[in-house]
């Protein structure tokens, strides 16, 4: 029986995704996609314009399930009566951290075309879950008490998130991530603690 559009798109990003964790950007090609999907190579063209256009629904959907694990975590420490904000937001690191090892190929695309292109419904999507990550980020700065200015939280999100993907690019560049884990760990866990140590000194100042 053959597949409608929604299932035929959801094979095509699945298969999109695998090809990104085997080989990275450089191995997503419209023909092997097609291929593997059992759909004509126009097809891909027509269910998604073209192959930036994959790249960001699959970055999308990755977004989703670092949110999702994002939450999960947070509300597990809440539930165990967690508030200190370096615990909670090391934590989400430590999400971050596992999310690379399980994409080993596509997370390096994660930022890479995501805006891309003129304002969509695909691009508002990618925003939208994008942003979510910052808000976790923000929702522990509001609720510790660290930054009462919804502005400057949400600057002081984006900056902290910005310099975790940075560590982590930076010392998972080498192939050996299982090997470099413990060196960003320590690293990630450094910026964090000075990073809510700078903010307590502000509040309390």
């Amino acid at each position: 029986m053959a597949l409608d559009r929604n299932e035929t798109k959801e094979r095509v990003l699945g298969i999109a995704e695998r090809l990104l964790n085997e080989g990275g950007a450089a191995k997503l090609q419209a023909r092997t996609i097609a291929s593997e999907a059992g759909i004509a190579v126009g097809s891909i063209y027509n269910l998604f314009g073209d192959m930036t256009a994959i790249l960001r629904a699959v970055n999308t959907r990755l977004l989703e399930r670092l949110d999702t694990a994002g939450k999960q975590v947070l509300g597990d420490l809440e539930r165990q009566g967690a508030t200190d904000p370096v615990r909670l937001l090391l934590a989400l690191a430590g999400v971050y951290q596992r999310f690379v090892g399980d994409n080993p190929g596509s997370w390096q695309s994660l930022l890479a075309t995501g805006l891309a292109g003129p304002p969509s419904e695909d691009t508002r999507a990618y925003e939208e879950r994008l942003s979510s990550s910052f808000m976790l980020i923000a929702d522990i700065l509001e609720r510790s008490g660290l930054i009462t200015d919804p502005r400057r939280r949400g600057t002081a999100a984006h900056a902290l998130w910005s310099s975790v993907h940075g560590i982590v690019t930076v010392g998972y560049a080498t192939e050996d991530i299982e090997g470099r884990r413990g060196d960003v760990s320590e690293q990630v866990t450094l910026l964090v603690t000075t990073f809510v140590a700078g903010l307590r000194q502000q509040t309390s100042g």
